[in-house]
């Protein structure tokens, strides 16, 4: 998941800033990526992922092995954002998944405009899709939510991801299982994209997540410029795949997020 130039992290231990700057920039947005499905809060993933890095960039020297930078740093970034004493916004809700099951059948209707009208719109409904599958996430507690994260949608071996968590493969695929049926048995029932027999669909939720704020039309709260996927044929491709592929697949389908939280660190190092 993490791919770092062992000459590069060699010449930023040795204390060059050009090669340091160049490894907070090529880890700035894998972590981030880790830290928006673990916290599901754009601010609340920013700050982890600065905390993240500083702890990366002071640990340097007690690296052994330059090969191996990139599974230590995923190692730091793991262990950090289960062990963070700080519950994220979207944590700190508690949802179980009937609660979010609940929250989900509440205001579904039919759009005032079609989501083919306009790229506003558009791109309003993919924010749906991505603040749900990220939202649905945190209804795992920490470990189970790292694990599915690592095994299913960054796609680890056992070997990495029990490595990058400290812990036994068979405990890191006890973990997996676990984490893979609560999350199919709730896509299966209440996620339109993975089963027919769900009623709640992205463009259903429009207007109530209009009214709540989780949404507001030009101005998308992950920053998409454009969605990541058409929706309907998304839903066509998912469901299409065996059952316990379409969590997985449905979860893959969102947008690799960007970030410049990095320039921040390296400001702040000067």
């Amino acid at each position: 998941m993490i791919r770092l130039d062992p000459k590069q992290v060699s010449a930023a231990r040795q204390g060059d800033r050009a090669a340091l700057a160049a490894l907070v920039q090529g880890l700035q947005r894998p972590i981030y990526g880790l830290a928006m499905r673990m916290l599901a809060h754009p601010a609340d993933a920013e700050d982890a992922t600065q905390e993240i890095l500083i702890k990366i960039i002071t640990h340097l020297g007690t690296l052994r092995d330059d090969e191996a930078a990139g599974g230590w740093a995923l190692k730091v970034a793991s262990r950090h954002l289960v062990g963070m004493r700080k519950r994220g916004r979207v944590e700190a809700m508690r949802m179980t998944f009937k609660d979010f099951a609940d929250d989900l059948e509440s205001g579904l209707a039919v759009p005032d405009r079609d989501e083919a009208d306009d790229m506003v719109t558009a791109i309003a409904i993919e924010e749906i899709k991505v603040g749900c599958t990220l939202a649905m996430l945190t209804c795992l507690n920490r470990s189970l939510r790292m694990a599915y994260v690592l095994g299913d949608i960054f796609e680890m071996s056992d070997t990495e991801a029990s490595e990058a968590l400290g812990v036994s493969a068979a405990a890191y695929r006890q973990r997996l299982r676990r984490a893979r049926q609560e999350i199919t048995r709730f896509l299966e029932k209440s996620c339109g994209n993975v089963s027919q027999n769900a009623t709640c669909r992205c463009e259903h939720r429009l207007n109530a997540a209009q009214k709540s704020g989780r949404v507001t039309l030009g101005t998308p709260a992950f920053g998409l410029a454009a969605p990541a996927s058409d929706i309907p044929a998304l839903r066509r491709r998912v469901r299409s795949l065996e059952e316990g592929r379409r969590a997985a697949a449905l979860m893959r389908s969102n947008p690799s997020f960007a970030t410049d939280v990095g320039e921040l660190v390296l400001a702040a190092l000067k």
